[in-house]
């Protein structure tokens, strides 16, 4: 199962970052999506700390970083499109 959140998210980063215009944009590109995937490793550790009866989900920090990262990565994606017809 994550081969199929590792894959997307190592191809959809690397189509962003390649595809920006200039050095300015790259890394930008690659700021969003570390800001992206921290965002889901802290939303990923915090849904496992929930108490007994809480709704705690074990081992939930990863996934979701892998998951918002490629959410990030998507988002950065059509960015660097809609800059490209301006």
């Amino acid at each position: 199962m994550v081969i199929l959140w590792l894959t997307p998210l190592l191809l959809g980063s690397a189509f962003a970052i390649v595809s920006a215009q200039g050095a300015t944009w790259k890394l930008l590109n690659l700021v969003i999506i570390a800001g992206c995937m921290g965002l889901g490793l802290g939303i990923g550790y915090a849904a496992g700390l929930g108490s007994k009866n809480m709704g705690s989900v074990p081992n939930a920090a990863i996934p979701f970083a892998m998951i918002f990262g490629t959410v990030g990565a998507m988002g950065c994606v059509a960015q660097n499109r809609s800059r490209d017809k301006i």
